[in-house]
């Protein structure tokens, strides 16, 4: 992997940047039953974010967890709970929680686990990220993989679309491309790293270059960390022991950006 550097001119942005407050992120707990708790087939218990004060942003990133719990809640757990296929063994467990990964006042990235125990049947684990603009022009919403990077790479979160290659030199290629050109320029390094985990048996060796390409995306399994790094990984599924300690690749925006030119060369 590429060596960690931050060029002259990232330096100078982030440091001419006013210091944002992170936002606080609390923890919403419950569990439910279903159909009922004398009688359940299914035991939800889940933790997700929920953040603290009434100004819109806050309100549309909690709108997002709230409409997947109510979701879960009133849809998928009682429409498995009454399908003889989603049965199992009659008692199954499905926990969901999550991590914040990084919370610097412009960003916020949630890493939620889900957990479904089946019995018999085999567990599923699944991650699923989200990072949220919570200062700039976008603020409340879930960011692509372009958005972060640029974020991340120092560009002022209220003028991401309004950049020019030569505002930000060392951001240039990001600038002028897209998340899907990312995605595609890290294909090649990222199934390289899952060659070599499946050679070493941490990845099941029946997984083929299509199923990387279809579960893998790095347009969609990536998160910001507190050290300003772009962090994409593999499914848990995927790992011959399935777990969410996934193998992870950290890269910086402007390590991104020279892939991106590599691509383009």
């Amino acid at each position: 992997m590429a060596k960690r550097f931050l060029t002259a001119l990232c330096a100078l942005l982030l440091l001419a940047a006013p210091a944002l407050a992170e936002v606080t992120v609390e923890r919403a707990e419950g569990e439910a039953y279903f159909p009922d708790e004398k009688n359940w087939v299914y035991h939800f218990s889940y933790a997700y974010p929920r953040l603290t004060g009434d100004d819109y942003t806050t309100a549309l990133i909690n709108d997002t967890y709230e409409m997947a719990l109510d979701e879960m809640v009133q849809l998928v757990l009682p429409m498995f709970a009454n399908s003889p296929d989603m049965r199992f063994d009659g008692k199954n467990e499905v926990t969901h929680d999550f991590t914040v990964t990084c919370n610097n006042g412009k960003l916020l990235s949630i890493l939620q686990t889900k957990l479904q125990s089946r019995g018999g049947a085999g567990d599923i684990l699944t991650l699923e990220p989200l990072t949220f603009d919570v200062s700039g022009m976008y603020a409340g919403e879930s960011l692509t993989l372009r958005g972060v990077t640029l974020i991340l790479g120092g560009a002022d979160p209220e003028k991401i679309e309004e950049l020019e290659p030569e505002d930000a030199p060392a951001l240039a290629h990001i600038i002028d491309g897209s998340s899907g050109e990312m995605a595609q320029a890290l294909l090649p390094r990222l199934y390289a790293e899952f060659q070599s985990l499946q050679a070493d048996g941490v990845i099941q060796d029946q997984w083929t270059f299509q199923d990387f390409e279809d579960e893998c995306s790095p347009a969609n399994n990536f998160y910001a960390d507190d050290n300003g790094n772009l962090v994409f990984f593999f499914p848990p599924m995927m790992l011959s022991s399935p777990s969410f300690d996934v193998p992870a690749f950290a890269f910086t925006p402007q390590e991104l950006d020279g892939i991106l030119a590599d691509l383009w060369e």
